[in-house]
Order: C-alpha cells, then structure tokens, then sequence
C-alpha cells in the first residue's frame, strides 16, 4: 500500500522537474545576432570583453576557444572577474608545440545583446585575429548561421 501512494509523488516530482527545466529553457529567447563578412570571405560578430575591449570575433567552428591576441587581452587582464585558469598544451599548424593560458572571462557580449557569463578565453602571444570559438558557442545552442545577410541565430 505505501508503494502506491509513493508512485504518484515520484511522478509528481518528475513533472515537476520537466516544467521547471521547460521554464528556464523558455527564457532563453532566439535572437539573430548580425555577422560582417570579411574580406577573406570569413565571417566576424561584433563583441565586447568585460567594458574595456571592444573586438570582432572571426566566427571560428574550429577553435575550441574564444582566442585573443595578446594585444587584446591586454586591455582586459586588470578587470575584475578575469582570472588565470591553466595552462593548456597544443599544436600550431606548423607542428609547433605552444603552451597556453587560459583565463575565464566575466562577460563577452554579442552584438552588444548576447550575453555569454564566465567564459573562458585562450591567449596567444602572436595572432592577429580575435576568434570566436567552440566554448562560447555551445552556451549558444541550438545555432544556425544564415548567409544573406550573414547572421547568427542563437539561444541568448
């Protein structure tokens, strides 16, 4: 007899889970996030780090981090929130082996809309380019990039 009246609170506690996570999932809205084309034909989001950088960030499927020059983390390495994390090990095109810091990162806003919290961002002394990479994507999914006009449509 207790294991009848024991079912319906499981269940109970089951949908109450499923509408929860159905809520939270709601407030997350789908905003379309405008995209530049670069003259390489590569494709950039305008972002801010934190209030002291402002960069384009070449959209990147490839990188498995949002990547910063060393320039551009210099204007955010003294604000608050940013933090070294570790040091990772990797392979440069060439074969090279590099160690890397990695930092987390407050806030990284796109287009000035999307807001992404504790990121974690990946610094190379000797790019040239700002990426937007694997890790910041995945808090934007499900994503799809539309070409004409280039944009990013995401989970913000």
């Amino acid at each position: 007899m207790a294991q009848q009246h024991r079912l319906p609170k499981v269940q109970s506690l089951v949908l109450l889970l499923a509408l929860l996570c159905g809520t939270s999932a709601a407030i997350s809205a789908e905003q379309r996030l405008p995209m530049t084309t670069l003259a390489s034909g590569n494709l950039a989001l305008h972002a801010y780090l934190g209030s002291a950088l402002e960069t384009d960030l070449l959209f990147d499927t490839g990188s498995g981090y949002v990547s910063l020059s060393k320039a551009s983390f210099e204007h955010i390495e003294a604000q608050p929130g940013t933090t070294f994390e570790r040091h990772i090990r990797g392979k440069l095109a060439n074969g090279a082996a590099l160690s890397v810091p990695i930092y987390k990162v407050r806030e990284l806003r796109l287009s000035g809309e999307c807001v992404l919290k504790d990121i974690e961002v990946a610094v190379f002394p000797h790019a040239d380019r700002d990426i937007l990479g694997i890790n910041a994507l995945r808090q934007l999914q499900p994503f799809t990039v539309e070409m004409e006009p280039p944009a990013l449509v995401a989970n913000c």
